[in-house]
């Protein structure tokens, strides 16, 4: 085996460790631009606090921890997680391939190749799932918003509260569409602690990154400002949010029309072609011959 691929595998292994290393004791820093964070955190060094401070420029870190509150991910140790995630699928086939190397008397080139590829898939992979996680919360919260409104609007006619109906759409939903009813038990809970609703829906908005909930989000916003009807707001919200729907719908099926023609022409035409064309094709072929 050649010992400069085993140095450049060693060396790669070691940095990505020592990254590894350092988000697992460094600081868990607020991740914005400009924050104020000049003292030494407990069990920091002074060199963990000046990356830190690089690192939160960049504003990486946050944009990543809101990338995983949108895929569902709560948790305070998921960023880490995360990151653990990508360095470990960078670091696991780099030393597969010199253990195989080493076992097989394989090329060195040939499992680098693959070894490199894999990694490059692992590191890719875990913001693709999270791509697709989010993707997913979004089209649940879309189908539940329509109920969420019809249950919110009845409420408030009945003459609850802003916060009470949100607590009793909650209870409502949490049968049909848990995932709506958990946030909106959140926004619930941020209510009683003395947070605006307006401003705790615009943080649920942010948690799933919806075009739909921030107008609503204004919509609140707006009426409480003013001192509108909230529920006759919420009529005519649900109103347009059906009409988008139904225009979305609309649009979905003018291009399954286009979508539906290629496995036609792909697929049935062809057989088509030889059921139709091939006797006549045989029988041209067979009077040639006899000539």
């Amino acid at each position: 085996m050649d010992m400069s691929a085993i140095y450049y595998i060693v060396t790669a292994v070691v940095l990505a460790l020592g990254l590894f290393y350092f988000l697992a004791h460094g600081s868990e820093g607020s991740g914005k631009t400009g924050a104020k964070a000049n003292d030494l955190k407990p069990g920091e060094s002074p060199f963990q606090r000046d990356v830190r401070k690089r690192v939160d420029k960049l504003d990486q870190k946050e944009q990543m921890r809101q990338r995983l509150i949108q895929a569902g991910f709560y948790g305070r140790n998921a960023f880490f997680w995360m990151s653990a995630s990508k360095i470990l699928s960078f670091v696991v086939p780099l030393l597969v391939a010199l253990g195989v190397s080493t076992v097989t008397k394989l090329p060195i080139k040939t499992t680098g190749i693959v070894a490199v590829a894999v990694a490059i898939a692992g590191i890719i992979g875990p913001s693709f799932v999270l791509d697709k996680l989010k993707g997913k919360r979004q089209r649940c919260i879309r189908r539940a918003i329509p109920d969420a409104l019809d249950i919110l609007s009845i409420c408030l006619e009945a003459g609850m509260s802003l916060p009470s109906s949100l607590a009793r759409v909650s209870q409502e939903l949490a049968t049909a569409h848990p995932e709506l009813a958990l946030e909106l038990a959140i926004v619930d809970r941020e209510t009683r602690m003395g947070r605006g609703v307006g401003e705790s829906m615009r943080s649920l908005a942010d948690r799933f990154d919806l075009e739909e909930l921030r107008s609503m989000s204004t919509v609140i916003v707006q009426a409480e400002k003013y001192g509108s009807s909230l529920s006759d707001a919420m009529e005519v919200f649900a109103a347009s949010m059906r009409q988008k729907r139904m225009y979305a719908a609309e649009t979905l099926a003018q291009q399954a029309v286009a979508k539906i023609l290629i496995p036609t022409v792909i697929c049935i035409l062809p057989a088509l072609f030889v059921v139709t064309m091939g006797p006549a094709a045989i029988m041209i072929y067979r009077g040639l011959i006899n000539r």
